[in-house]
């Protein structure tokens, strides 16, 4: 978590975002990034599973035909994470959900244990990493009205501020680094898009947030070697970003 704690930092220090207009990218399914890159991509958003007091991570063997799977669960929001603690484990086995806590991985760690596990031919650990459903319910709502089946949507949303006219996305610039923002809220979407819109109400019309899905973007990371891919920036939730603030020792922390 060190390196979320540096975010955490940054995050401090500068927070604030400028709107800066297009940013010709192209379709998304057309660039990507070196294994490395993605990590990176990835390390600053954190989400949370279940372990022991030593830190192992909590399996939940279930049966698939005739196979017995052993499941380990993430949860995009620490929340969630810790009513399923509660409301589930410490009622089905109060015993065992007194050993447990809700602790915090990047969702970079997260990527490398899929990869790892990926290698092993015979495994059986399935790693599920559970969304929040309200953002789910959000992203089907925005793909029904543009004409997609959203119903059919089970991912993990991102939601991309974009231009419609030439499929290209809005850009923020944070210091002197221009970036394209991936939401995991459709509120934080929604606001960046409102505040360029009055800045340029001639330009409104032209903008809507496209719902992409986390997998399918971290596999187009993989695919190719376009360079703007290293402009895309993963802002994690509002619940997050206050977690991440919350690891900055207050000694650390920007006076106000």
């Amino acid at each position: 978590m060190k390196s979320l704690m540096r975010w955490g930092l940054k995050l401090g220090i500068a927070g604030s975002v400028i709107l800066t207009g297009l940013c010709g990218v192209g379709n998304l399914r057309a660039i990507a990034l070196p294994e490395a890159q993605v990590v990176q991509v990835l390390q600053k958003v954190p989400i949370f599973t279940l372990t022991y007091p030593k830190g192992e991570f909590v399996v939940f063997p279930t049966k698939n035909a005739s196979k017995t799977i052993s499941q380990i669960g993430f949860f995009i929001s620490k929340q969630d994470a810790q009513r399923f603690l509660d409301n589930r484990i410490k009622k089905e086995n109060p015993e065992l959900g007194k050993t447990l806590q809700v602790r915090p991985i990047s969702l970079a760690d997260y990527y490398k244990l899929l990869l790892e596990n990926k290698k092993k031919a015979d495994s059986s650990v399935v790693f599920t990493l559970v969304p929040t459903q309200q953002q789910v319910e959000l992203a089907r709502n925005l793909l029904t009205a543009s004409g997609q089946p959203g119903e059919k949507f089970n991912g993990i949303p991102l939601f991309v501020p974009k231009f419609k006219a030439d499929n290209s996305y809005l850009t923020i610039l944070r210091g002197k680094e221009q970036y394209i923002p991936f939401y995991f809220e459709k509120e934080q979407a929604s606001a960046l898009l409102n505040e360029f819109k009055k800045s340029s109400p001639d330009k409104a019309s032209n903008t809507e947030i496209q719902v992409v899905d986390l997998y399918g973007v971290i596999e187009n990371l993989n695919s190719s070697n376009d360079t703007n891919l290293n402009k895309i920036f993963l802002f994690p939730s509002r619940e997050s970003i206050d977690f991440i603030r919350s690891l900055v020792p207050a000694s650390s922390k920007p006076k106000k």
